[in-house]
């Protein structure tokens, strides 16, 4: 064999292993815990909580009681963040004193778990939370509102969790983990996306518990039963989780659905965009009106 020909097939040979190298690393990195855990300790008029998930896993969370008769709001978190991070939106959601449940999803903020896979095993977390309310508060209505990782994995527990319960409010959820993959890879890489998403996405198999073809909360919407009204809020310049994918989800909800799109919004921006139409829509939520 030439030697020009042997050393261009070297070439490509430790090209691939760099890049098969480089894609597992990548793919464990993202399904993994994004920081240590850390104190989170509870703002004035909550209360400290520990649930624990159906696996085993412990969870952290914040407790607002509210007024009787009010009904209760499961709060959950997007990705890499934790209930910390989620305090502008509770403040929004505990007035009229509204109770809140706020979590911390496994492997995020102070609660255990070190394997992220994109909202599927935090259903259990939302069963966790559901459960919690219904045994500590029976009377009250329950409501879930998600952002993000919590609202994808809000969908994933929708067919365990039927009408107990009353309506969830969903922000920017991804339509599945192949689109948000690609969306992800596009914003950092431009045209480099193709290349990049075939290194990264057959490493997804070996990093996730769960096969990631199944990670698709377009899909879980069909699960909620068609009694239960659903709110979607979704940012016209969200370039993870795009304003149509969102109404793909929408699409597939049985029931009452309302797609309220936020103009200039990027993803975990749709409050600042618009703080005024945010907050009564939350409202609006809680207080049962569609």
């Amino acid at each position: 064999m030439p030697r020009l020909v042997r050393l261009t097939l070297t070439c490509l040979l430790l090209l691939g292993l760099g890049g098969a190298a480089t894609g597992a690393l990548t793919a464990r990195s993202l399904t993994r815990r994004a920081a240590p855990r850390f104190p989170e300790p509870p703002p004035p008029g909550w209360e400290a909580v520990s649930l624990t998930s159906g696996d085993g896993t412990r969870l952290g969370g914040w407790l607002r009681r509210g007024d009787s008769g009010t009904p209760c709001v499961l709060a959950l978190h997007g990705n890499g963040s934790s209930r910390t991070g989620l305090r502008h939106v509770l403040d929004v959601l505990s007035e009229d004193g509204t109770c809140v449940l706020a979590l911390s999803l496994r492997a995020h903020g102070d609660s255990d778990g070190e394997v992220n896979d994109f909202g599927w095993s935090a259903a259990r977390d939302v069963r966790a939370g559901i459960d919690f309310l219904q045994r500590e508060l029976p009377e009250r209505r329950r409501l879930v509102f998600g952002t993000s990782l919590g609202a994808a994995a809000a969908l994933y527990a929708a067919r365990d969790m039927g009408t107990r319960v009353d309506g969830y409010a969903l922000e920017s959820p991804y339509r599945d983990l192949r689109t948000a993959v690609r969306n992800r890879l596009r914003m950092r890489l431009g045209p480099a996306e193709p290349l990049a998403f075939a290194t990264l996405w057959p490493w997804g198999a070996v990093t996730l518990p769960v096969d990631p073809t199944l990670l698709r909360p377009v899909d879980a919407a069909r699960s909620v039963p068609a009694s239960v009204p659903v709110l979607l809020l979704a940012g016209e310049r969200d370039a993870h989780a795009l304003p149509e994918e969102v109404s793909d989800i929408a699409a597939n909800v049985p029931g009452p659905v309302r797609l309220e799109r936020f103009a200039g919004a990027v993803h975990g921006r749709l409050q600042s965009a618009d703080p005024e139409r945010y907050h009564a829509l939350l409202r609006s939520f809680v207080a049962g009106r569609r």
